[in-house]
């Protein structure tokens, strides 16, 4: 298994309506990752006060998570987080992707 972890900061900070909004997202969301070749998981959660989230996807393979992150797919899936979920302004608004095995 391969897992992706997006961290990014967005200008929603009330965890009431980030509940609300990760509602709305994953309903539109996952029916697109899975569609995917390979997509297991995906997990979308708060880190942090300031507007942090970690946006986790887990994937069968190497190949399958880099099909998902060059081929537009991921490209697609962070238009629609971006559009639940603003991203904070800069110098806070970093977005940071980091991609492992896991056992």
């Amino acid at each position: 298994m391969v897992e992706s972890t997006l961290r990014r900061v967005s200008t929603v900070t009330d965890p009431a309506e980030f509940e609300k909004r990760r509602d709305a997202l994953v309903a539109g969301l996952l029916p697109h990752l899975q569609k995917q070749a390979g997509f297991v998981s995906h997990d979308l959660r708060p880190d942090g006060d300031r507007g942090g989230q970690v946006e986790v996807t887990v994937w069968r393979s190497a190949g399958d998570c880099r099909s998902y992150l060059l081929n537009g797919a991921a490209a697609m899936a962070a238009t629609w987080l971006d559009a639940f979920f603003p991203t904070a302004p800069f110098p806070n608004g970093n977005w940071a992707r980091d991609t492992a095995e896991r056992a």
